[in-house]
């Protein structure tokens, strides 16, 4: 099965878009496969964004002839994983648009409270969903370049099938998401 030759990235943020793109680089992606629409970026609400351009990005990566594949990254915030699944599908349903298919090439990343979970959980922390760990030392504003050996371990045991122990529960969703398509991946 071929790979696909663009990747779009919906996301909130800087931190989301370095996230996803370092570990597609481990895929062989490199920056001129990748497509972002522009995030708010300090003028406005990322994840209100990103759930009002999923219907459109979704039908953008529907028709293309080229197979396209699309990765939107939204923050669970105090919410649930379950909750912003919903909000997805409600957002094509209000436009309407068909909801996302099981053989689609869209992955939904969507960390609990937000991806500074994830990534005090890689840098070896036992973490909880509900501590906001932005203000425990991971707030890697201005600085997304340290977080490239996090991905990178992320990448190996999500590529071999094996969730982290001790992951938490939207970071295994994650997980799940990728191997569901990771076969069109490469």
């Amino acid at each position: 099965m071929s790979r696909a030759s663009q990747v779009i990235i919906l996301c909130e943020d800087k931190l989301h878009e370095v996230f996803v793109r370092r570990f597609l680089r481990h895929y062989g992606y490199s920056s001129r496969d990748v497509r972002v629409p522009g995030y708010p970026a300090g003028s406005g609400s990322g994840e209100s964004f990103v759930r009002r351009a999923y219907p459109d990005e979704l039908t953008a990566c529907r028709s293309r002839s080229a197979k396209t594949f699309l990765i939107a990254v939204i923050d669970a915030d105090t919410g649930s994983v379950a909750d912003r699944e919903k909000q997805f599908d409600q957002a094509c349903s209000d436009r309407p648009v068909q909801s996302r298919q099981q053989e689609e090439l869209v992955v939904h990343v969507i960390p609990k409270r937000a991806i500074n979970t994830w990534l005090a959980f890689l840098d070896g922390q036992v973490v909880d969903e509900e501590t906001d760990y932005k203000r425990h030392g991971y707030g890697f504003r201005r600085c997304e370049s340290e977080i490239k050996g996090l991905v990178g371990k992320l990448y190996e045991s999500c590529v071999h099938g094996r969730v982290p122990e001790g992951a938490p529960p939207s970071l295994e969703h994650a997980c799940h998401e990728f191997a569901r398509i990771k076969d069109r991946l490469h």
